[in-house]
């Protein structure tokens, strides 16, 4: 089996910024073709691992799904300083750490952003099931509301 089959295809969703609220929205990618573009492989992987993060744990309870998302919202409103930091780096794992794709979680690193000190960058590597060849997702979470 293949890795692309292994990590499976699913829409390419894309993570746009509002422009009128400062906030981002999630809309689904046309090619230039003009048909809706696909994720694949680890592309697809990556996509799945960044959704859950940022959905809330009890968002998608209703439909079954009572442990997917992860708690990081909590810590909206809190100060950025290494314990809300490590705590980032706690929610990040427990989440990743669902995923049946995810062999192993290699590294989880949570930097405070000089530029902004309501925003943390967190840098997570994972090896896939059946790679021996880490993959790196980087995004930021922000501490409060925009």
């Amino acid at each position: 089996m293949t890795e692309e089959e292994l990590l499976g295809s699913d829409l390419e969703l894309r993570i746009q910024p509002y422009s009128v609220t400062g906030g981002i929205g999630i809309d689904l990618f046309v090619g230039r073709g003009g048909d809706l573009s696909m994720a694949t492989g680890r592309a697809n992987l990556g996509q799945a691992l960044l959704h859950r993060l940022l959905t809330r744990r009890v968002e998608l309870a209703d439909i079954g799904h009572h442990d997917y998302g992860t708690r990081l919202y909590e810590l909206i409103g809190e100060p950025n300083n290494p314990g809300t930091r490590e705590r980032v780096k706690l929610y990040v794992k427990e989440a990743v750490a669902q995923e049946i794709r995810v062999k192993d979680v290699i590294g989880i690193e949570v930097l405070p952003l000089r530029e902004d000190p309501s925003v943390v960058t967190v840098e997570l590597t994972v090896l896939p099931i059946e790679s021996t060849v880490p993959m790196n997702l980087v995004f930021p979470f922000y501490l409060e509301v925009v």
